[in-house]
């Protein structure tokens, strides 16, 4: 190994990730080298210049940098994609973070930090937003009530449903209802 080469491992240089993997030889791990995980001596890193290098003398990819897929975004992107498609699934029922988090197998505190971190709001607000979605497109169809618009989307009550849905989207249900049948007359 080089010099240039310790360098870029000990920088976590993401410049070099597909193009440059590094073993950690006590564990039989190639990583990236952008990996947080890394080997404090550089008597205990192998280089390789190709992923099916490191494959073919019996390292395992790392588990927290994932050099064989490329387009990973990251543990926490697919935790977060995760909770979302889970609310998104669950919608209909009440709002539990003990759920949520036992059924990700994921502690509730890391899971609230990481959403907010990488979604920029609250499980609860997701949860929310994905509701009203629903509740807006039964107001569209025209076809139910709005409490039973409500109801559908999740809601266990009108006045509840009427106070969130006001505060996601500016406007009440019936609001809501009235603009955009005006808005397809026009």
């Amino acid at each position: 190994m080089t010099k240039e080469e310790w360098q870029i491992i000990r920088d976590r240089n993401a410049r070099y990730d597909g193009k440059l993997f590094c073993g950690l030889i006590n564990q039989k791990i190639v990583c990236a080298p952008s990996c947080p995980l890394r080997a404090r001596e550089a008597r205990n890193v192998a280089i390789f210049r190709s992923l099916e290098e490191a494959l073919s003398q019996g390292y395992k990819p790392c588990g927290h940098c994932r050099p064989d897929r490329p387009n990973w975004k990251g543990a926490k992107h697919e935790l977060v994609q995760a909770a979302k498609q889970y609310i998104e699934e669950h919608s209909a029922e009440k709002f539990s973070l003990a759920t949520l988090s036992a059924s990700l197998y994921i502690n509730g505190s890391y899971l609230l930090r990481t959403f907010r971190e990488n979604t920029g709001c609250t499980l609860l607000w997701y949860h929310n937003f994905v509701r009203c979605e629903k509740a807006k497109a039964l107001l569209a169809q025209g076809e139910v009530s709005i409490s039973q618009a409500g109801e559908q989307a999740g809601f266990t009550s009108s006045s509840h449903f009427s106070h969130v849905f006001r505060k996601m989207t500016g406007m009440t249900p019936s609001e809501y209802r009235s603009d955009y049948f005006r808005q397809l007359e026009n």
